[in-house]
């Protein structure tokens, strides 16, 4: 009888998996032992389907992230598209592409009438030129005939000089026949035929007097009318060396002119060949642009596929983990509390983590993966999985349900604040959750004090 009650006593033993002295009943030493060894295995599966189920989670939530940044840029080059090409099926994409066609050719035509221009300008600087040196050569055909009339003055000046010595001799021959005559008469009869002479030399003297008389006046008049035309060469000579000078200031202006209209042809060519390479680089970046947006739409279709299957497995590591979780209820495979302290100390661990992405998603204003779901960020899956087998706990876990949730929250904002651009308020909203987390850590490592001891 005795050994039936110490039988039965080790019996219940096993049944609640207690350590006892097995070694009276060798088969129920085996069965403890082949269960202690099933626990222990049960125990590493747990842990390795937990792991699983959190790196399916966050691949999910990866992809997830990328597919939306994929179909966020495949909408934005759609619409840019749009905007600048229009729709494929809408007329004023064509317009569009027309009216840069328009704009090269309006540009190719300045370029062909601003040639034109410079052309014109180049003829009127050719006739500058011409005008220019026919001025030249004037103002110094003008200045010879100066000279030449400075001369004509001089041989005048001579001249009148050659018939005042023949009026002096004139007279002084005129004083002589008049003597002459004077003693002819004195002589009487053998003075006559001499009277006859001075009578000769007086006449002669007089037509001298006279002829050097009006040679005087001729000169004087031909002076005066050569003096007039000194004074108008050099008249001339000045006005076309002020129109000389005028000419020259055309023709530099004309030059500048010219070299400025070479600029903005060589300019407007350039253009134009810029225009017509942008006009042909649109067509194609528009074929581009269409070809990426159908690409990048079937990309994301096949991602949003590829999901899918992701997201099965996450469901099914999942329920996994919470049958799992139902059998740790029982004696046979529950949770020593060294391995629950475990996946609490691993719960502290992801919660800063999870802080501190968020801390840098504000600090950087770039808005990268972040779990928004409480049920499936790293304690989630655990604490929807298992429930703690020490009482004393038990009011602080089930309080953390509503709390982590909440936490969760201040993610979902601060990410709508970024995407928003309200960088103050991001700011705001992570000091209140670093407050908050500091309550949700404390609740956990007083569950991970009561699970050590």
């Amino acid at each position: 009888m005795a050994l039936k009650t110490s039988k039965a006593a080790l019996v219940k033993a096993i049944s609640e998996m207690k350590e006892a002295d097995y070694t009276k009943d060798p088969d129920l030493l085996d069965i403890y032992e082949r269960l202690q060894s099933g626990r222990k295995q049960f125990g590493e599966i747990y842990e390795k389907n937990m792991k699983a189920v959190m790196q399916i989670s966050s691949l999910d939530l990866t992809m997830q992230y990328q597919t939306d940044k994929i179909v966020d840029i495949s909408r934005n080059v759609a619409n840019a598209t749009e905007t600048i090409f229009g729709t494929s099926a809408d007329p004023a994409g064509r317009r569009n592409n027309n009216q840069h066609e328009q704009l090269t050719s309006t540009i190719v035509k300045v370029s062909s009438d601003t040639n034109n221009v410079f052309e014109k300008i180049q003829e009127g600087q050719n006739e500058l030129t011409t005008i220019r040196d026919l001025s030249g050569q004037t103002i110094d055909i003008s200045l010879e005939l100066q000279k030449d009339m400075d001369k004509l003055l001089q041989i005048l000046e001579y001249i009148s000089d050659v018939i005042a010595g023949i009026n002096a001799i004139s007279l002084q021959t005129n004083l002589l026949s008049l003597n002459a005559s004077i003693e002819a008469a004195r002589a009487g009869e053998a003075g006559k035929g001499f009277a006859v002479v001075a009578e000769e030399i007086g006449t002669l003297a007089g037509e001298t007097q006279k002829l050097t008389s009006n040679m005087e006046e001729f000169v004087e008049t031909i002076k005066e009318a050569s003096e007039k035309s000194v004074q108008s060469a050099s008249n001339t000579v000045e006005s076309l060396e002020a129109m000389s000078r005028k000419i020259n200031f055309v023709w530099d202006l004309n030059r500048e002119s010219q070299q400025s209209v070479s600029r903005v042809n060589d300019s407007i060519r350039s253009i134009a060949e810029v225009s017509e390479n942008i006009s042909s680089s649109m067509n194609e970046m528009e074929n581009q642009l269409r070809n990426s947006t159908s690409f990048m739409n079937q990309v994301s279709a096949d991602l949003k596929k590829a999901v899918e299957p992701v997201v099965g497995i996450e469901k099914t590591l999942d329920d996994t983990a919470k049958q799992m979780g139902l059998l740790s209820m029982d004696a046979f495979y529950h949770l020593e509390n060294s391995e629950f302290a475990k996946y609490v100390r691993d719960a502290i661990t992801a919660h800063r983590t999870w802080l501190n992405n968020l801390r840098n998603m504000v600090e950087t204003r770039n808005v990268t993966p972040l779990q928004l779901d409480s049920t499936k960020c790293g304690f989630g899956h655990f604490y929807y999985s298992v429930k703690p087998r020490i009482p004393i706990i038990m009011p602080v876990w089930e309080a953390l349900e509503m709390k982590h949730k909440k936490f969760h929250q201040f993610g979902a904002t601060i990410i709508e604040a970024l995407n928003s651009g309200s960088y103050t308020e991001a700011g705001e909203v992570y000091h209140e959750a670093e407050e908050y987390s500091k309550g949700l850590i404390s609740d956990l490592e007083q569950i991970l004090h009561a699970a050590r001891n």
